[in-house]
C-alpha cells in the first residue's frame, strides 16, 4: 500500500517499535532487546502479534547493574541473542512497508537508524510518529506522559520490568485511544497529523486530570488507616499509611508539582481502597503487612528484599541460622556490619588486615598501603594499651555512634562512606580507611543493640495516649503483631497479660524483623511526643516515658 500525506489514519499501516539498551545513545551503549508489531490498515487487534528479539552484545560489552535491575536482562540471556546485522535485515522491510511509531520516537528512531546505517548502509533515518508528543497536545492535563503513566491513565496496566514486548503492547493500546481522539478532533490523515505535531504543545494546565473520580477521594474517612491506590484492573499500585485517610489521599491529587514517580503514579490510579485503624501506630503495622503481602510496584522502602536474618554467638565468631537455647546476639540482617566485627578484632589482635573486598572497599580507589595503615591507626585509637577485647570494641562502637548520630545523615545518623553515590574520585588514604572501620564498629554495635531490644519489643504490652484518641490504647504484641488491643480510660488499669512466648521465637523470619523495625520507629515517635505510658516486655522490668527516652538515646 502506498502511504502518503492523504492516507486516512484509520487506513494507515503502522509498525510499533520499542528498544531496550544499555545506554542513552548508540555512542554510549548497545541494543539489548528490540520488539515490534505490525498493525494492518484500519485494525488495532486486542492481542497484536509482537516480534521480540534479544540482541547479542559486542565482545567485551556488559549490561550495567541498573539496567539488569529494571529490565531483568543480563549478559547470560544475551549470549544466544540475534546478531545486530541479522536484526537489521529483519527490521528494514518492517520500516519500509509501514509508518514506524514509538512512544519515545526520538529514542527508538535514533537506535533503529543507527542499526540500519551501521549494517545496511541506509543513510536516511526513519521518520517515527511519537505517541508521547501526540498525547502532550491532545491530553495536556494528564500529570505525566511517560508510557507507563499514559497507558495506566487509558486503562492498560504494564508489568514492572521494562521489556520491549510489554512496551510495544502498551504503545499499541495508547495509539488506539489517541487515534480515536484525533479523528474526533478533525485530524484524519497522516499529513494533518504531521502538521499537528509541528505545532508547539499547549502550556501547562491549571489543574491535572486524574482517572480517579474526585468524589471518591473526597468521601474518604478522616481517620487513621491504610490506603491502597488501584489501577484500572484493580491491582494495587501503592499502599500507604495515614493519620487521616481523607487528607493523605487527597494530597496526592491536589499537587501541581512533585517527584516524577508521584505524578506517574497518580496518572494511573482509578480507584482507592482503605482500611480504617484505631491509631497511626496500628496503621503503620498494617501498612507493612499489606506491602509484604501485595508487593505494590510503587512501594520501595518496605518491599520484601528477601534478606536473611541471623543470630551471632556471644563472641560474634559464629553465624547462626537456626533457633538455639544458649545466649546469643541478634537478630541482625546478614548484610549488617556486625558480622564483620569478630574479623576486625581478630585482625587487630594479630596485627593483620581484612581484604578490602570483605570490608566493602573493593569498588573504591585505595592508596597503596592505606588498608594496612588504616587498620593500625584504628587499632591504636581503640586499644591504645594493646589490650584487645570484644567488650572494648563494642564500647568504642557505641561511643562513635553516639558522637556521629547528630552529625551525619542517614536513618540512624550514620552513613556508609562506601555507598556514597558520588564515590570519591581521589584515592582513599589511611584516614579514609579508619573512618570506614569506625562506621563498621558503630553500625555493627547499633545493630547488635537493636537486635537485643527487638527481642523484648516483639513480645511486650504497650500503652500510650494517642492524640485525638479515646483514652489510653493498650496493645499486646506477639512477633511484632498486635495479638490483642483495647481502649481504657486515662485513669484505667493498663496491666494486661504478658505473653508467655519465648522472645526468640520467629525472630529469624525476615518479615518479623521488618515488622519490628516499623514498630520500633513508631514507638520512637510516640516517645518523642511524650504520649507513652508504659512498655512491659515479656521479660525484664517495664519502662515508662522517662525510661524509654533514656533507652532511645542508646538504641
Amino acid at each position: 500500500m502506498l502511504v502518503g500525506d492523504g492516507t486516512p489514519l484509520d487506513e494507515l499501516p503502522i509498525s510499533v517499535f520499542d528498544c531496550q539498551t544499555t545506554g542513552a545513545s548508540p555512542a554510549h551503549g548497545h541494543l539489548t532487546e528490540v520488539a515490534w508489531s505490525i498493525l494492518a490498515p484500519g485494525r488495532i487487534p486486542p492481542v497484536p502479534d509482537i516480534h521480540s528479539f534479544l540482541v547479542a552484545l559486542p565482545h567485551g560489552a556488559s549490561v550495567p547493574a541498573r539496567i539488569q535491575r529494571i529490565t531483568g536482562i543480563d549478559e547470560e540471556m544475551l549470549e544466544g541473542g540475534i546478531q545486530a546485522s541479522e536484526l537489521a535485515r529483519l527490521v528494514l522491510p518492517v520500516i519500509s512497508d509501514a509508518v514506524p511509531m514509538a512512544h519515545y520516537a526520538s529514542f527508538e528512531g535514533r537506535w533503529i537508524g543507527h542499526l540500519l546505517s551501521g549494517h545496511l548502509s541506509v543513510d536516511t533515518p526513519p521518520l517515527f510518529i511519537c505517541t508521547r508528543e501526540i498525547a502532550r497536545r491532545l491530553h495536556p492535563a494528564v500529570p505525566r506522559k511517560g508510557i507507563r503513566a499514559l497507558a495506566g491513565y487509558m486503562g492498560h496496566c504494564m508489568g514492572e520490568r521494562r521489556r520491549a514486548s510489554d512496551h510495544v503492547l502498551a504503545t499499541v493500546r495508547i495509539w488506539g485511544c489517541l487515534r480515536d481522539d484525533l479523528l474526533r478532533s478533525g485530524i484524519g490523515t497522516l499529513g494533518k497529523l504531521r502538521q499537528y505535531l509541528d505545532r508547539p504543545p499547549p502550556s501547562d494546565p491549571v489543574r491535572f486530570d486524574h482517572p480517579l473520580p474526585r468524589k471518591v477521594r473526597l468521601a474518604l474517612p478522616d481517620r487513621p488507616g491504610v490506603y491502597r491506590l488501584l489501577s484500572a484492573d484493580g491491582s494495587v499500585l501503592y499502599t500507604g499509611k495515614a493519620s487521616s485517610l481523607k487528607s493523605r489521599v487527597n494530597s496526592y491529587f491536589t499537587r501541581r508539582k512533585g517527584p516524577g514517580k508521584i505524578l506517574e503514579l497518580v496518572s494511573q490510579v482509578h480507584d482507592v481502597q482503605v482500611s480504617e485503624c484505631e491509631t497511626p501506630l496500628e496503621s503503620a503495622l498494617l501498612e507493612f503487612d499489606s506491602i509484604r503481602e501485595l508487593d505494590p510496584p510503587y512501594n520501595v522502602a518496605l518491599r520484601d528484599r528477601e534478606e536473611r536474618i541471623c543470630l551471632l554467638s556471644l563472641d560474634l565468631g559464629t553465624v547462626i541460622h537456626e533457633q538455639v537455647d544458649e545466649p546469643v546476639w541478634g537478630p541482625v540482617r546478614e548484610s549488617s556490619p556486625a558480622l564483620l566485627l569478630a574479623g576486625v578484632l581478630e585482625a587487630m589482635e594479630k596485627g593483620d588486615v581484612i581484604p578490602p573486598g570483605r570490608l566493602g572497599l573493593d569498588h573504591l580507589p585505595l592508596e597503596e598501603g592505606a588498608v594496612e595503615e588504616g587498620f593500625l591507626g584504628f587499632g591504636r585509637g581503640i586499644f591504645p594499651d594493646g589490650e584487645h577485647s570484644l567488650g572494648r570494641l563494642l564500647a568504642a562502637g557505641r561511643r562513635i555512634w553516639m558522637e556521629r548520630r547528630e552529625e551525619r545523615s542517614g536513618e540512624d545518623g550514620l552513613e556508609d562512606p562506601g555507598e556514597d553515590a558520588g564515590a570519591p574520585k581521589e584515592e582513599i588514604d589511611a584516614e579514609g580507611v579508619m573512618k570506614h572501620l569506625a562506621w563498621i564498629a558503630a553500625s555493627g554495635t547499633r545493630d547488635l543493640l537493636r537486635g537485643a531490644w527487638f527481642r523484648l519489643l516483639g513480645w511486650s504490652t504497650l500503652s500510650w495516649e494517642p492524640r485525638g484518641g479515646c483514652g489510653t490504647r493498650v496493645l499486646r504484641m506477639s512477633r511484632g503483631e498486635v495479638a490483642a488491643a483495647r481502649w481504657v480510660s486515662k485513669e484505667g488499669d493498663i496491666g494486661g497479660v504478658r505473653t508467655p512466648e519465648r522472645p526468640l521465637a520467629g525472630l529469624l523470619d525476615p518479615r518479623v524483623y521488618g515488622r519490628l523495625r516499623v514498630l520500633d520507629s513508631e514507638l520512637r515517635r510516640i516517645t518523642c511526643q511524650g504520649t507513652l505510658r508504659s512498655l512491659l516486655p515479656a521479660e525484664g522490668a517495664g519502662l515508662g516515658i522517662e525510661g524509654m527516652s533514656r533507652l532511645y538515646e542508646h538504641v
